[in-house]
């Protein structure tokens, strides 16, 4: 057991933030699980997850111990008894980054005496996930002030960044243990480069190469996790190693239906496991415990725009899945790595994280802060890496976008910082605002939602079997929109020199879940629908727009819904054409889609 992390009880009791540094498995996330459950100094602990399974998986085991636990996610507020206020009266709560900073902006009284624990806090190095930690970190060092130091902050990961500075940012603790539960053997499998090829199946081909050759025997390990990071080459990569060795096989990302992703996550802390080899995205390799052996890392570079490497701590988080304490005396990890890429596997054994960057998007926190009541310059003092002249550059561009006038924030601000609107969302909007004229108020509201989805969640960026889809796939969407299709490209064609424009297949895609994963489109749709509703209820954008937006956030939801529950493709579009039907009529209603007469006996 002295490979387990142990907590400093006396720290925590007396408000000393911590800053936990301990391998993968050696039992961090529990020993904060252990002292939720036992302490009496916090009127509020919330654990803060990176993914949908880590917070499924946490909250969990703390219901086996107590009922005064809530759970705050996406999944969750598809079930209908789901209240957030009744949540975020419980003594602990399970969450996300977005919905802890989301809380926090819009209920601060609630953190008066509360523990928070930032999870896997290495994603301070994270692209996606830098600016949301940054003023995570801004938001506590401010309430700590303001509450007179009852609040505090624990940080856990296995490859934190920036120790010393953070530490001292903090004023923290740091408890660092670096023994391993279960030692690893990392292997490096050097491959050679293919160029205009698919850089993914390459690596997959090698691995299968490298079983058939009798370097890995797969008959000797229980469970095999292989990581890429993209949702698509999960699929396809999953499929071909089932094809070639014969073994059952599932792929796990954040875009698929809710049950499915709980019974591969189920799967991987069973005794009899039913998969073989699963293959995923960063959704297993962060936080959620498992049991597997060998873990093989095929993508070790990124092709979203530019391309980049993984990141070192990326790399070494996903190192440390393989091994099972209690059940393996050894790990093993195979890093399938071209030339270029020893040097990133060369830093993740080393620990050389490198250093967290200043937020990578300025404008969407300086707004929220001001929102908040707060004065934007503030956070150069109460951020770790906040330049006050980009804040005040940051000033300038709000004023000039209409979204903050004379220092406060207008009722256009006051959406974009409710909805957590990204720049480019809000110089997106604003062209959209712009463009907006009378028609079809329905499919006015549709086409709004396909654009900001389709740019500002970056779907243009994901590499998709367009022939497929568009074969596969109904129309239902685009003929919806087809009055307006193509115009607001060519508007942004001339206002802004680039024709703003989703892709076809965009429109087929929520008709052909068979094809690709649809939960995260429906989810993202139903967000930008949200902003649309917004926009409109504050009169930013036609007043007509409210009831069709508001429908289109019903009906993304009750999409979600009979993904869940399973129902074939030909019933999924039976019932989007259903509620196209009967939009007047559903609009009035206060039932859920989901619910109506049809679907039950559907």
């Amino acid at each position: 057991m002295s490979n387990f992390v142990k907590l400093d009880i006396k720290a925590l009791d007396s408000y000393q933030p911590l800053m936990l540094i301990s391998p993968t498995g050696s039992g961090k996330t529990f020993s904060v699980i252990k002292y939720a459950l036992k302490q009496d100094t916090y009127n509020k602990v919330v654990f803060a997850m990176p993914t949908k399974a880590a917070i499924r998986e946490v909250y969990t085991k703390l219901s086996l111990f107590t009922n005064d636990v809530g759970r705050d996610d996406s999944d969750v507020r598809l079930e209908d008894n789901f209240n957030a206020e009744e949540v975020w009266r419980k003594k602990i709560i399970i969450t996300s980054y977005e919905r802890l900073l989301q809380q926090m902006i819009s209920s601060p009284s609630l953190f008066s005496n509360s523990l928070l624990v930032i999870d896997e806090a290495h994603l301070l190095l994270s692209e996606g996930r830098n600016c949301t930690l940054q003023e995570l970190l801004a938001y506590y060092k401010f309430f700590r002030d303001k509450f007179s130091g009852k609040i505090n902050v624990i940080l856990l990961s296995a490859t934190m960044p920036d120790v010393d500075s953070l530490s001292e940012y903090l004023e923290a603790k740091v408890i660092c243990n670096d023994k391993r539960p279960v030692n690893i053997d990392v292997k490096i499998v050097k491959v050679s480069q293919k160029r205009g090829e698919n850089y993914y199946l390459n690596k997959a081909i090698e691995f299968i190469n490298y079983v058939k050759k009798g370097e890995l025997k797969l008959e000797n390990y229980k469970q095999i996790l292989v990581y890429t990071n993209t949702r698509r080459s999960a699929e396809e990569i999953s499929k071909l190693i089932e094809k070639e060795l014969h073994v059952p096989t599932a792929f796990h990302h954040a875009g698929l239906p809710i049950e499915v992703r709980k019974k591969i996550e189920d799967d991987m802390r069973s005794e009899n496991n039913q998969y073989k080899v699963i293959v995923s995205t960063d959704t297993l390799a962060l936080s959620i415990n498992t049991n597997v052996d060998v873990v093989v890392v095929l993508a070790l570079k990124r092709f979203a725009g530019l391309r980049t490497y993984v990141e070192p701590s990326t790399v070494a988080q996903v190192i440390g899945r393989a091994g099972r304490p209690g059940y393996s005396e050894k790990g093993l990890a195979l890093i399938f790595a071209e030339s270029d890429e020893v040097k990133i596997v060369n830093k993740a054994l080393k620990k050389d994280f490198g250093k967290v960057p200043e937020p990578l998007d300025y404008p969407q926190t300086v707004l929220r802060w001001i929102y908040s009541g707060l004065d934007p310059l503030l956070l150069a003092r109460y951020g770790y890496r906040y330049s006050p002249s980009k804040i005040k550059d940051s000033l300038s561009f709000l004023e000039n976008i209409g979204a903050i006038q004379k220092g406060k924030v207008t009722p256009l601000g006051k959406v974009f910082a409710y909805e957590m609107v990204p720049k480019k969302g809000m110089n997106l909007l604003k062209l959209i605002i712009k463009f907006d004229k009378k028609g079809n108020p329905l499919a006015r509201a549709l086409y709004y939602s396909f654009i900001y989805s389709f740019f500002v969640d970056e779907y243009f960026s994901r590499k998709v079997n367009e022939g497929e889809i568009l074969r596969k796939g109904n129309s239902i969407f685009l003929d919806s929109v087809k009055s307006l299709r193509g115009s607001f490209g060519r508007y942004t064609y001339f206002t802004v020199g680039e024709s703003l424009e989703p892709s076809t297949w965009f429109y087929y895609s929520l008709t052909v879940p068979q094809v690709i994963s649809t939960d995260d489109i429906a989810e993202s749709i139903r967000k930008s629908s949200e902003i649309i509703y917004n926009l409109s209820t504050y009169s930013l954008i036609s007043e007509d727009l409210n009831k069709p937006s508001y429908f289109i956030m019903r009906l993304m939801r009750s999409y979600r819904r009979i993904l869940r529950e399973g129902k074939k493709v030909e019933e999924i579009i039976d019932f989007i054409r259903f509620c196209f039907s009967n939009y007047q009529e559903l609009s009035k209603s206060k039932d859920e889609f989901f619910d109506t007469q049809w679907i039950r006996n559907a």
